[in-house]
């Protein structure tokens, strides 16, 4: 059982479980390939040196290749691959983190106020950040790159009255 079924209450259904948008995923790929390709020329051309000195250039080259690789491409890919966004008809979840995690939920009753913001390309692309206010102490929620933006914000203001109106329904005894 992984997340976010570990996380839900009895009875509470998942609505939406999705990730930032596939284009924070692109970078890292790109980054891989691209110091891929430059390392293999780069140890390509260095292995044909005559010099005593050539093998130690070579380890130089690998260990600093692979140090890029793991931090603009590995890493990177790691966090996007790891950030989770979860609404169910209870609440809102965001975790992110594999090894350090960090997680926020706010329960739909709590919602004060959605909002989101799209620039040009991030409406051509079909992103962009969704900011939920709550009325709790925590504050906000600030989900980065959401896919379907608008629909999601739609899901929310939902499943937010269906919320209310599941709790006004159980408050008058009915």
């Amino acid at each position: 059982m992984g997340y976010p079924d570990d996380q839900l209450a009895r009875g509470e259904v998942v609505k939406l479980h999705t990730r930032p948008h596939w284009k924070e995923g692109v970078g890292p790929v790109l980054w891989f390939v691209v110091f891929l390709a430059i390392g293999a020329i780069a140890i390509t051309f260095t292995a044909k040196i005559e010099e005593s000195w050539a093998l130690w250039l070579i380890l130089a080259e690998v260990v600093l290749f692979i140090a890029l690789l793991i931090w603009l491409s590995v890493l990177p890919w790691i966090r996007w691959r790891s950030t989770h966004y979860v609404i169910t008809d209870q609440r809102i979840m965001w975790r992110e983190g594999l090894v350090t995690r960090e997680s926020r939920h706010i329960p739909l009753a709590r919602v004060n106020t959605v909002s989101y913001t799209q620039n040009v390309w991030e409406r051509i692309f079909g992103f962009g950040d969704m900011n939920i206010d709550s009325a709790s102490d925590d504050g906000e929620i600030n989900l980065i790159d959401v896919p379907k933006v608008d629909k999601t914000k739609a899901l929310l203001y939902q499943l937010a009255e269906d919320d209310r109106s599941r709790r006004a329904g159980a408050g008058d005894g009915t």
